[in-house]
């Protein structure tokens, strides 16, 4: 007997049928923005603490990084990082940058956390490798941010540097260096392309990360765009002068933005899980074996067809006397 293949409308439907568990996407975004809200102020002390060792003009860095915020948003974080500068001195850079690194990391240790639950891996067992990783990581993105800085704002110079050190003209790479915006986009894509990948605890190939990373690009976009949109009709209630106004402003931003981060996980699973796994094999996840001996007494023949049904859950199901108990009790009661 052939078994009629599966359409495509039937393996989307499987695939996200297996994941429909982790559509929390909005306890998700409120679990990170609780942990970013508590973080920003040793965030923004070991931004200081780096910006202080960078060979560059502390105006031009704060320049870039209010180009990169909405108005509002940075009208509130800025100040602070400003004053941080204002204190840091270079030659305690290592002690404030492990000291402030330590509470910041736990925005990446909650990260983790939810990656993994998106991700359906288990959890790191040995708490001091999960924070050990978490903290290196929170490290990474900081030295991460600093080299950027240094690209976007004197890459030219470095360019011209190298051209004539070398003796050679790099056309393609000075056109290159002259769009900032490109280079940003990039490498938030390589960003989140290494989240998606290393943070939760998997083994997946690494082009399984890509669609995720670029969705979560586009989704930032997006959002930065239509906050500004929503602020400027409801710039009379979220952007008060007051203090609770400012604060509402940024939960809101954050919120959105790791929405749209938890989201991009999401599409990296669902896409793995309907290139990977066979549909039998989401059949078997998502159905209770007994329904089909209930339903289908010829299950048992037919799994033999099914490739990537697992033969344990096949010798689970009830015997063809199991199913026909009822009739032969029946048939004995008469």
């Amino acid at each position: 007997m052939e078994v009629e293949q599966p359409t495509l409308l039937n393996r989307l439907l499987k695939t996200f049928q297996v994941n429909k568990q982790q559509l929390k996407f909005t306890t998700y975004a409120a679990e990170l923005s609780f942990y970013i809200i508590w973080a920003i102020v040793p965030i923004m002390l070991a931004l200081a603490n780096v910006i202080a060792i960078l060979p560059l003009s502390e105006q031009d860095i704060i320049i870039a990084i209010e180009k990169a915020l909405p108005n509002e948003v940075e009208t509130a974080l800025m100040p602070l990082l400003k004053s941080y500068l204002g204190n840091t001195s270079s030659g305690i850079f290592s002690l404030g940058l492990v000291i402030s690194l330590w509470p910041a990391s736990n925005v990446f240790n909650t990260l983790q956390r939810v990656l993994n639950t998106i991700y359906k891996a288990e959890p790191r067992k040995n708490f001091f490798l999960a924070r050990g990783f978490a903290y290196a990581f929170t490290l990474a993105i900081v030295l991460l941010v600093g080299t950027l800085s240094v690209l976007l704002i004197f890459g030219e110079t470095i360019l011209e540097l190298i051209q004539n050190f070398f003796q050679v003209e790099l056309f393609f790479w000075n056109s290159f260096v002259q769009q900032g915006s490109i280079i940003a986009l990039l490498s938030l894509f390589l960003l989140m392309t290494v989240i998606y990948h290393f943070i939760p605890n998997i083994n997946w190939q690494f082009k399984y990360s890509l669609p995720g990373a670029f969705f979560a690009i586009v989704g930032f976009g997006l959002v930065s765009q239509l906050f500004n949109i929503y602020l400027g009709f409801a710039s009379n209630v979220a952007t008060s002068n007051s203090t609770i106004g400012v604060f509402i402003v940024v939960i809101i931003w954050l919120y959105f933005n790791a929405m749209v981060l938890c989201i991009g996980a999401y599409l990296n699973v669902f896409i793995h899980d309907f290139k990977e796994m066979s549909y039998w094999h989401l059949v078997e996840e998502t159905t209770k074996y007994h329904s089909f001996a209930s339903y289908s007494p010829k299950f048992r023949h037919n799994s033999g067809m099914m490739p990537g049904l697992k033969h344990e859950i096949i010798n689970k199901l009830p015997t063809s006397g199991a199913v026909t108990s009822d009739n032969e009790r029946s048939t004995r009661s008469r």
